[in-house]
């Protein structure tokens, strides 16, 4: 009994260390030339779609310069995993940057876009530039690092609204792996952590709002609920509402309570508009004092 039960764990054994070999086998095959630590990115099966695609495309900072100095394809990829990040490899002046833009969170958008729907339209271009010379205004201190440059990209097609991003480039000279870019990229990560979902940290609606205002940018923000509002929307010409797609013309904080009536169907919450001042007003008070 004893010399069955050793024969079937040097069996057992023996199998294991088959299928050991073959699973390294096939990884050295598939990924001949990728960095161990992308491989196991790769194999864990948490990497979302466009990462998956990306690091399989371009597993080195190496490979994606080779494709974009010898004009094979573009380096590009667009996430929204932890902030609203395009990752790009560009030649410029002959050189390969890798160039990281870090999109502004939908708070801080919102105002922006206040400010900016607000103006009127001759005023627009004007709002748009001193808009792009406050953006670092809107980030905490320690994320206004040297090399960060503020970005107002034009509407896509289609779209009436600009984006706004902060954007730092890197030489890829020297770099090799994506874990040296991070390296290279890590005095940038409070600028990271002030866009990023779990910790937003820039000015978003009636702060964003407010600095706004103080520079002449005619964004508000609702007096009950603090979105950013504006009742010059495309969509929605001369009524007050935010850029949030479950909210629009209804603000979440409007005391409905004097409409209830016990027991009765005109009981059921049914919403209010936003309230904030004329745009008139909001105007006024944004001119800098003695205008």
């Amino acid at each position: 009994m004893a010399s069955t039960k050793k024969s079937v764990s040097s069996r057992a054994k023996r199998v294991g260390r088959q299928k050991t070999a073959a699973e390294q086998r096939r990884q050295q095959r598939e990924y001949d030339g990728v960095p161990a630590e992308i491989v196991e990115l790769l194999e864990s099966g948490d990497l979302l779609p466009e990462w998956d695609t990306f690091y399989r495309a371009f597993p080195t900072v190496t490979t994606a310069v080779e494709a974009v100095t010898l004009g094979q394809e573009e380096v590009r990829l667009e996430s929204h995993e932890h902030e609203l990040l395009l990752l790009e490899v560009v030649v410029e002046d002959g050189e390969a940057v890798v160039m990281t833009t870090l999109y502004v969170p939908y708070g801080t958008r919102d105002a922006l876009l206040s400010g900016l729907f607000n103006s009127a339209p001759a005023d627009r271009d004007q709002a748009l530039a001193t808009m792009a010379g406050i953006l670092l205004e809107l980030l905490p201190d320690e994320a206004r690092i040297e090399g960060v440059e503020a970005v107002v990209e034009p509407p896509a097609p289609g779209s009436p609204a600009p984006r706004f991003a902060y954007r730092f480039k890197t030489p890829a000279l020297g770099l090799t792996t994506w874990n040296s870019y991070y390296e290279a990229t890590i005095r940038f990560s409070p600028l990271r952590e002030a866009v990023g979902w779990i910790d937003t940290r820039t000015a978003t609606h009636a702060e964003a709002a407010a600095i706004l205002r103080r520079h002449g940018i005619p964004a508000t923000s609702c007096a009950q609920c603090g979105h950013a509002v504006t009742n010059r929307h495309p969509a929605w010409p001369g009524l007050w509402v935010d850029f949030i797609a479950e909210g629009g013309p209804i603000c979440e904080l409007y005391d409905d309570s004097a409409l209830a009536r016990d027991n009765e169907l005109d009981s059921l919450a049914i919403g209010g508009p936003h309230r904030v001042m004329a745009l008139e007003e909001v105007e006024q008070a944004s001119q800098p004092a003695g205008r």
